[in-house]
């Protein structure tokens, strides 16, 4: 199957899932419409058979958990801020309906709300320890367990740069050699033999027969090749390590904050805005430091291998493409409502004057 042909198939499922979403007034492509279109969304990824290919099953395994994850944490999120700022404006004497709809809207009503308490000249600082997190590593060994240990010879000496590339050449090294250099070193040779030729190791390049392990560039057939670096381009392997290690950060264990309300009076409204600060910033300091920029990078790292993976999947099938796509679109909805929510929180923290001590 050529790429155009995977593209094609992934848009049709996409139109799929649309027409679906319309008729069962789900309201778009995220929540439920993802589920429908790829069942192990819900549960039991890990454990699914996507296509016979042993390596892009692993991959798609990993990636579909991991969304899965990403989309239970979003939800969670915004729970937990949502409920922060319902319970602080009632606190306040908001009504339901001035705070209206929605995980901003109540956030921001209780922003106003603050602003007028303070409004009089009266100020309050909030101070805390944020949450130390530990990842996963039960979650991580879980996933990764199943991703292939190497990736193609032919794969890692075309996506890695020449530089870092090492390992046995059947021919004839044209760069360092770790072992017995054959032939002219161009460098630091640790014998040689009557004719002037090294017959030891070289330190510098090795034009020659090597040994041993074979640096940069070999004229022949390299053996066991591996890159020093990291190995770019496409590769199944490495998309499926990605995607475990976002699961687990996503399922890490984190402390609860401390923190500690000082405020210039404690009187009136100011009391009560105390009261309802220390009993519901933590969570709102949590949600920006757990849900926010530590997650960032592992987020981001899953929306860039849902873009990849149609591409590197091969003859998967039409549902592993299905998933791919219903997988992508449940990683971006969880995005934005994490983005949502984090900024809620921040916005609530910055009036309370919050600062990490």
């Amino acid at each position: 199957m050529n790429k155009t042909m995977m593209l094609q198939r992934v848009a049709a499922t996409a139109f799929t899932m649309m027409s679906v979403s319309a008729c069962a007034g789900l309201g778009g492509m995220g929540g439920d419409m993802d589920g429908l279109a790829c069942p192990e969304l819900r549960g039991g990824a890990l454990g699914a058979s996507f296509t016979s290919d042993v390596k892009a099953n692993a991959t798609l395994r990993a990636f579909v958990q991991a969304s899965a994850d990403l989309s239970e944490v979003s939800a969670k999120a915004e729970a937990e801020v949502s409920s922060a700022c319902t319970k602080m404006g009632r606190d306040l004497g908001l009504s339901d309906e001035q705070m209206g709809e929605g995980t901003a809207a109540k956030c921001n009503a209780l922003n106003a709300k603050i602003d007028a308490i303070l409004g009089a000249g009266a100020t309050v600082k909030a101070t805390f320890t944020p949450p130390q997190c530990t990842a996963s590593a039960e979650a991580h060994a879980e996933c990764s367990g199943q991703c292939s240990g190497s990736v193609d010879p032919g794969a890692i000496i075309a996506r890695c740069d020449p530089a870092q590339l090492s390992g046995t050449c059947e021919g004839t090294c044209g760069g360092s050699c770790e072992g017995t250099c054959k032939g002219d070193c161009q460098g630091e040779c640790a014998a040689r033999d009557a004719g002037g030729r090294c017959v030891g190791q070289c330190k510098g390049t090795c034009r020659g027969e090597c040994s041993g392990s074979c640096h940069t560039t070999c004229q022949g057939t390299w053996k066991a090749p591996r890159c020093e670096g990291s190995i770019s381009g496409p590769s199944a392997n490495v998309k499926c390590n990605t995607s475990c290690q976002a699961r687990a950060e996503l399922t890490a264990k984190c402390t609860e904050p401390k923190i500690n309300i000082v405020a210039s009076a404690n009187t009136g409204e100011m009391a009560k805005l105390v009261a309802t600060l220390e009993a519901n910033l933590p969570v709102l300091i949590r949600a920006q430091f757990v849900y926010g920029k530590r997650i960032a990078d592992n987020v981001q790292a899953l929306v860039q291998v849902g873009a990849d993976l149609p591409g590197v999947l091969g003859q998967a099938g039409v549902h592993a493409l299905a998933c791919v796509a219903a997988s992508a679109s449940a990683v971006a909805n969880a995005q934005a409502s994490i983005s949502v929510s984090v900024k809620a929180s921040a916005s609530v923290s910055g009036k309370a004057g919050a600062h990490g001590g």
